[in-house]
């Protein structure tokens, strides 16, 4: 009887811890979903968009999307974007190009507003900070926005930044 009592007990435990973290998950993604319908106003999600090069110029922060603060310059980086999504083929001239100190490529995935890149290839060399919290960026992106010549990713992950702004060249 006792094992049946300590068993029973075991297993309400782990339904319990198992329900909080999705409870604790789903508020973070109605939290991610509410802040990228809000950078969505006044902007556009076209894919074809996306194509060209960018010119990494600040990380800032929001908490839902219409406010923006904590905004800081990035002294230099520019990302080239051949193919919104990336080709099948996934050679290396189709793949997203992060430039900074070093080279990284991504390969991307897109979902209408949404958007996840996976790092496929670095030169990564002890490269600064700056470097890699633009690489964590945009391994963590989340959605994505261009209004006007700016294209700004809200990435998670970060408690004091989230937005990563770029300006078209």
């Amino acid at each position: 009887m006792k094992k049946i009592l300590k068993f029973t007990a075991l297993c309400i435990a782990c339904l319990s811890f198992i329900w909080s973290c999705q409870m604790n998950e789903n508020e973070g993604s109605v939290q991610d979903k509410l802040i990228s319908s809000n950078l969505l106003k006044d902007g556009a999600i076209k894919p074809a968009f996306l194509i060209g090069e960018w010119d990494c110029i600040e990380f800032a922060y929001t908490s839902d999307g219409s406010q923006i603060s904590n905004v800081s310059d990035i002294s230099k980086g520019s990302l080239t974007i051949p193919y919104a999504p990336t080709p099948i083929g996934q050679n290396l001239e189709d793949r997203w190009k992060l430039e900074h100190t070093n080279s990284h490529w991504f390969i991307c995935s897109l979902d209408g507003k949404l958007i996840k890149l996976k790092l496929k290839g670095s030169t990564y060399v002890n490269g600064p900070l700056e470097e890699v919290d633009l690489q964590e960026a945009l391994m963590n992106v989340y959605s994505f926005v261009i209004k006007g010549n700016e294209l700004i990713f809200y990435f998670t992950g970060n408690e004091d930044k989230n937005l990563l702004i770029l300006k078209k060249r």
